[in-house]
């Protein structure tokens, strides 16, 4: 992985996201390091709000144990923002891992795990379920 961003892969997500109504703000490099550690933040409706990280990823398997390995910092990260007061029923913390070979894997940080969660196809309308907690 690679901690060199990517123009590109936050424009193609970034065009995603509005394609299923989310307004889309790209955070600058260096913005505030007491912001979530996210490269979009998208929102949608009354309440619901994505921060989304991006990786790269060259060969390895996008699994969750690898995830939670390659991804630890930005997890403790989502973790205590997940945990803290300031928490709301739409807020939710995720990594996308991009691959030339597999395309976008995304996977939500919970409190106490992390999920896979499915691509988004453009205009579902429908918002991620809360589940605030392990399934």
């Amino acid at each position: 992985m690679t901690s060199r961003r990517c123009i590109v892969l936050e424009e193609g997500i970034r065009e995603l996201l509005e394609l299923n109504h989310y307004a889309v703000r790209i955070v600058p490099v260096g913005y505030n390091r007491h912001f979530p550690p996210a490269h979009l933040v998208a929102l949608r409706g009354q309440g619901e709000t994505r921060y989304i990280r991006i990786k790269k990823v060259s060969r390895r398997a996008r699994t969750i144990r690898n995830i939670e390995t390659k991804c630890r910092n930005e997890i403790v990260q989502y973790r205590k923002i997940l945990s803290g007061p300031a928490r709301g029923a739409g807020l939710h913390c995720e990594i996308w891992i991009y691959s030339l070979h597999d395309g976008y894997h995304c996977f939500e940080v919970l409190t106490g795990s992390v999920r896979e969660i499915p691509k988004l196809a453009p205009d579902t309308g429908v918002p991620l379920p809360d589940r605030g907690a392990p399934s």
